[in-house]
C-alpha cells in the first residue's frame, strides 16, 4: 500500500514538473518573439544607418498632415503688442516733453536775463538748441538703423534655419543608393487604389488597396481573398481612418492618412502593422527586412 502511494506521489510530482516546463517554454517563446522582433527592428535601423540594405524592400509615401506650427494666442499677441507700445511710446514721449521743457527754460532765461523782447533768442542759446536738435535726430536715425539691422538679421536667421521639404523621389534615391528595392505609394490620392492593384517588387508581391469610408466586412473579405488567391506576400491598405478595418483579418500593413496617434515607428495590433503618414514636408518609409520583419520611420531633409 505504501509502495502504491509512493508511485502515485512520484507521478504527481512528475506531472507538476512537466506542466511547469511547458509554462516556462511558453513564456520563453513569447519573450523570444518580443525580444527577437525588437532586435530585428534595431538591426534594420543599423543597416539603414550604415547604408547596407541589400535584400530589403522599402515602401515610401508622402506626408499628408499639415506641419505643426508654433502660433501665438491672439490674446497673448495683443498683450505683447500693448506692452511693447506701453514700454516704447511713453519713453519717447517723455524725452520729447523733457526736450520741450528744456527749450522753454532756456528761452525764458534769455528773456529774463537780457531784457530781449519776447520771441527772441540769444545767438548762443540758438546754437545750443540746434546742436541738441541735431543730436536727437542723430539718435533717432541710429535707433532706426539698429532696428533695421536687427530685422534683417532675424530674417536671415529664419531663412537659414528653415529646412527644405523632402520629396518622395529623394527618399527613393536614398534607399536605392543603399541597394534596397523601393517603390512609392501616393498616400494623398486614395482613389488611385480603390480597385486594388498588385505590385511585384524585389521578389515579393504586394496587394495594395484603399478604403475611404466605412465598408462591410463582406467587401473587405472579398478584396483580401482576391489578393490571397493571387498569392501576394503582403496586403497593404491605405485609409484615412483605421476603424474602417475593425474586425478584418488578413491585412499585413495599414497606412493611415489621418491622425491615429500611432507610434512613429508603427504599431502591430492583432497581427496587422499600423502606421500614420507624417507631416507634409516629410516622407514616411516602411522597411521590410530580408526576414520579413516590418518597421517604419519618418524621413526629413537634413
Amino acid at each position: 500500500m505504501a509502495l502504491t502511494m509512493s508511485v502515485i506521489s512520484r507521478e504527481k510530482i512528475a506531472l507538476v514538473v512537466f506542466a511547469g516546463l511547458i509554462v516556462l517554454s511558453l513564456l520563453g517563446f513569447g519573450w523570444y518573439l518580443l525580444a527577437g522582433h525588437s532586435w530585428n527592428v534595431a538591426a534594420s535601423n543599423i543597416d539603414d544607418t550604415f547604408g547596407s540594405m541589400e535584400g530589403y524592400t522599402a515602401i515610401v509615401y508622402p506626408g499628408t498632415k499639415p506641419p505643426a506650427e508654433k502660433t501665438v494666442d491672439a490674446a497673448d499677441s495683443e498683450s505683447l503688442v500693448g506692452s511693447n507700445a506701453a514700454g516704447a511710446l511713453p519713453g519717447k514721449t517723455g524725452a520729447s516733453e523733457s526736450a520741450g521743457s528744456g527749450a522753454a527754460s532756456v528761452s525764458g532765461t534769455g528773456v529774463a536775463g537780457t531784457g530781449v523782447g519776447a520771441g527772441s533768442t540769444p545767438l548762443g542759446d540758438e546754437a545750443d538748441a540746434e546742436d541738441a536738435s541735431g543730436t536727437l535726430e542723430g539718435t533717432a536715425a541710429s535707433s532706426d538703423g539698429d532696428e533695421q539691422a536687427a530685422a534683417s538679421k532675424e530674417g536671415t536667421l529664419g531663412s537659414s534655419s528653415k529646412k527644405e521639404p523632402l520629396t518622395v523621389d529623394e527618399a527613393k534615391e536614398n534607399y536605392e543608393s543603399k541597394n534596397a528595392t523601393v517603390f512609392a505609394l501616393d498616400a494623398a490620392d486614395l482613389e488611385r487604389y480603390s480597385e486594388g492593384t498588385i505590385l511585384k517588387k524585389g521578389g515579393h508581391r504586394f496587394g495594395v488597396f484603399s478604403v475611404t469610408g466605412p465598408v462591410s466586412s463582406i467587401v473587405l473579405d472579398k478584396q483580401i481573398a482576391y489578393f490571397k488567391r493571387h498569392k501576394v506576400d503582403f496586403i497593404v491598405a491605405i485609409t484615412p481612418d483605421k476603424s474602417y478595418f475593425e474586425g478584418a483579418s488578413g491585412l499585413d500593413i495599414v497606412i493611415c492618412t489621418g491622425d491615429e496617434g500611432l507610434f512613429v515607428m508603427g504599431e502591430t495590433q492583432n497581427g496587422t502593422f499600423y502606421v500614420d503618414t507624417p507631416e507634409l514636408d516629410r516622407v514616411g518609409a516602411i522597411l521590410i527586412s530580408p526576414s520579413n520583419v516590418v518597421s517604419a520611420k519618418v524621413l526629413e531633409s537634413s
